[in-house]
């Protein structure tokens, strides 16, 4: 018989996990709330957030496994996750419970023991941004400007940028923590919309706001436009002024659509007509509320909607030109613009006229990949989009 440690040694050595790495791998996969089989000698599959999976090897680690004690191996399989999380977070895809930092990033670690002394509970998302969670509050901030302003100062330094961070989110939540002034009366002229990408807000995230699904992969958020930031407006401070979500949304979509902002009309790629909507303010996505109005009317079969970052709305009314060139273009001019700053989608919709049944806009995802030396084309959109192609190729 050969004893437990030899038998994880010989199948490690082997390329192979042996039982207790492998228990302890699919144990530390289970911790971050990641979904993990194993499908093979040392293959793991693992759910990916919004759905797939992708499959590892792991055999490496398993040999390096190999010369540890069996104690050891839980603290092992849990750093080899962690590095996966780290991976995958950089990369932008939130895989795990949040971005766990390297241990010499002491930059990181600085702010996040500065944010437990003024009572948050705090973790990295990603490398710059920080998720914190205190009594009846959660949220996020953006951490790239601290970065750079501790990059290559002295640790003293780093401490004190660290602590005046964290004094700032305290002084913040004090803010939204008084949201109930500012959100009745007169103060719900502050009241605007925010749109954000369903990665950007977690499930607990969402279940403090108020926020509602606007188009699959996107959710549309009331926020608190004070003078010197903008605040997402928590649920139990809108409790406290009698008025229901629905008002908010209504309120904050009309003081967002008369902001400032410039209705462009021009011609993009191959002679696209498109209708760039822009402003300097981070709500123009609420114009897909009054869409008609930036068109000039509501055209029959609709339009092709881009929200790429929260100060532009980009639309092209179907008519004049075949959908599938059209929706080509959109995608083309959409993932030019979403890489500025805090992106929300590439994803192109479907902007139908006659809205949803509770009166928020019918945005539906499409797109369209043509491989044009092929002549080929690969239309992903549901079958009224389908019939609606159909039509306008039959009419040529």
């Amino acid at each position: 018989m050969t004893p437990a440690h030899g038998r994880h040694r010989r199948d490690a050595a082997e390329g192979a996990p042996g039982p207790d790495f492998a228990s302890a791998l699919l144990e530390a996969f289970s911790r971050e709330r990641i979904q993990a089989e194993q499908i093979g000698p040392a293959g793991f599959r693992m759910a990916l957030p919004g759905g797939g999976t992708t499959d590892l090897d792991l055999a490496d680690a398993s040999r390096e496994a190999a010369g540890l004690p069996p104690g050891d191996l839980p603290e092992f399989a849990a750093g080899v996750v962690r590095g996966m999380m780290r991976g995958f977070r950089r990369r932008g895809v939130p895989l795990g419970t949040h971005y766990p930092l390297p241990q010499d990033d002491t930059v990181g670690h600085t702010v996040l023991r500065a944010l437990a002394g003024q009572g948050f509970s705090a973790v990295f998302l990603d490398p710059g941004t920080i998720g914190l969670k205190t009594e009846g509050f959660a949220g996020k901030v953006d951490a790239r400007g601290y970065r750079s302003a501790v990059e290559g100062r002295p640790m003293a330094d780093v401490e004190a940028l660290a602590a005046d961070f964290a004094r700032d989110c305290a002084r913040d939540l004090g803010r939204a923590s008084h949201q109930p002034e500012s959100v009745s009366g007169d103060g719900v002229q502050a009241l605007r919309l925010r749109l954000y990408p369903e990665s950007a807000l977690t499930e607990e995230i969402r279940a403090g706001l108020v926020t509602r699904e606007l188009a699959p992969g996107l959710w549309e958020t009331v926020a608190v436009d004070f003078p010197d930031s903008v605040q997402a407006l928590q649920r139990s401070a809108l409790d406290g002024t009698g008025a229901s979500p629905e008002q908010a949304f209504q309120a904050a979509i009309r003081n967002s659509v008369e902001e400032p902002a410039e209705i462009t009309p021009h011609e993009g790629p191959g002679g696209i007509p498109l209708v760039h909507i822009g402003g300097e303010h981070p709500y123009m996505a609420a114009h897909v509320h009054a869409l008609d109005r930036a068109l000039g009317g509501a055209p029959p079969s609709g339009a092709l909607v881009a929200l790429p970052v929260p100060q532009v709305v980009i639309a092209h009314p179907i008519g004049g030109h075949h959908p599938i060139a059209a929706l080509e273009t959109l995608q083309e001019v959409a993932a030019h613009f979403v890489q500025g700053d805090k992106p929300i989608t590439d994803q192109v919709f479907w902007w139908r006229p006659d809205g949803a049944p509770d009166a928020r806009p019918d945005l539906r995802p499409v797109r369209v990949e043509v491989d044009h030396g092929a002549k080929s084309i690969a239309l992903y959109a549901d079958d009224d989009f389908r019939r609606l192609v159909e039509a306008f190729s039959a009419q040529r």
